[in-house]
């Protein structure tokens, strides 16, 4: 399995190579450019999450911060795109295990969406749900074969699901004009009158996992929210790279290099350790997670508590780093297809998600103060 990782982690960084210089065409496309995604998949990283039983890697979840932070040091849509699809496959770990099998037959079968709730779900006579809805966000789902939604059963005991939809009887809608993560294609997309047979269903409220790796113990929001921070730690090392590579220059009035001018010095300094305290701090709570669930025990709130705030964290030092990178970068970095103005857009993008939000501390705190979260960790 270490070697497979090793695997990865080389092809993604020659992809990354590859798409280093593409950020301006990616956003301008609204989603992945075919040879982006197909590059993803050559390279393994949507089995990243995959149980080992479907032939994924179940990666630890250092190793998935780290490949995701080289890839939005890249390209911050295109890793973006990659959380959410490491993400969406595991599904196939939640599904009951012989649909999970028949659904995920092949290693290039992707899933991807959302869970809040924008569907319903009317059982049927014959078995399986009625599915109408419409779904925000979808990151990448146009580049699926499987679209996921959160859906309301209707009856008298009212039940969410996760519900996965065939991409072809999903109709995308063109709603993604949006300041940042601009190439990601979060378009909404809905369905109507859809037939989805109950094992293609996964209830919100009483998960479970089939497969016997560790990872599985780890309650799904902790597993999935954090993971997503990794993306703006990543646009924050292109934002740092982007500032040396400035700092060459001589500024307007002054016949000194930039980086021979103290402010410069400081904010470089300033920067990295921002990046770095964000990284560690994630990866040691996302690791504490599975030290847990690998001696055999569910995390406690407290430690899934943790690693809520580590993802708010990060993603908070992140935005920091970019915009003292901005800023010192000066009048160089205001034109629109400079990658410093991009990585300001596309953090503040990512700093809006859910997972990702100042909500997340307060969880925490409740947490820490011994009050019951309103809101699932």
């Amino acid at each position: 399995m270490r070697a497979g990782l090793d695997e990865v982690r080389a092809a993604v960084r020659r992809l990354a190579d590859d798409i280093h210089g593409r950020g301006l065409e990616i956003e301008q496309a609204g989603q992945l450019p075919p040879d982006v995604v197909a590059g993803l998949h050559a390279a393994g990283v949507f089995r990243l999450w995959q149980p080992a039983e479907l032939g994924g890697y179940e990666a630890e979840p250092a190793a998935v911060v780290e490949i995701l932070q080289t890839l939005a040091e890249a390209d911050g849509s295109t890793a973006w795109c990659a959380a959410t699809g490491i993400a969406g496959n595991v599904a196939g770990a939640m599904l009951p295990e012989a649909a999970a099998r028949a659904m995920f037959d092949r290693p290039g079968v992707l899933a991807s969406g959302v869970l809040m709730p924008g569907g319903r779900a009317v059982p049927q006579p014959g078995g399986g749900y009625l599915v109408d809805g419409r779904w925000p966000f979808g990151s990448g789902t146009q580049h699926c074969d499987w679209v996921i939604g959160g859906a309301r059963v209707e009856g008298p005991e009212p039940a969410m699901l996760a519900v996965l939809m065939p991409a072809a009887a999903v109709k995308f809608l063109q709603t993604w004009q949006v300041i940042g993560l601009a190439g990601t294609g979060s378009v909404d997309y809905e369905a109507s009158g859809l037939h989805v047979p109950a094992e293609h269903c996964i209830p919100l409220a009483e998960l479970r996992p089939w497969p016997a790796g560790a990872m599985w113990r780890i309650p799904l929001r902790s597993l999935l929210y954090p993971v997503l921070a990794a993306v703006p730690l990543g646009i924050g090392r292109r934002a740092l790279a982007e500032l040396l590579a400035v700092s060459e220059r001589v500024r307007f009035g002054s016949a000194r290099q930039l980086a021979e001018q103290e402010l410069v010095q400081a904010a470089v300094g300033r920067a990295q350790v921002l990046l770095q305290s964000g990284a560690s701090n994630l990866t040691d709570s996302l690791q504490q997670l599975l030290r847990t669930a690998a001696a055999g025990r569910m995390p406690s709130p407290a430690e899934r508590a943790a690693a809520r705030a580590a993802a708010v964290y990060a993603t908070e030092q992140a935005h920091e780093a970019i915009t003292l990178c901005y800023q010192t970068a000066g009048t160089t970095a205001m034109y629109w297809q400079h990658p410093l103005q991009r990585a300001v857009r596309d953090v503040l993008a990512a700093s809006q998600h859910f997972a990702l939000s100042a909500q997340g501390l307060t969880l925490s705190g409740k947490v820490i103060l011994g009050l019951e979260p309103d809101v699932m960790l």
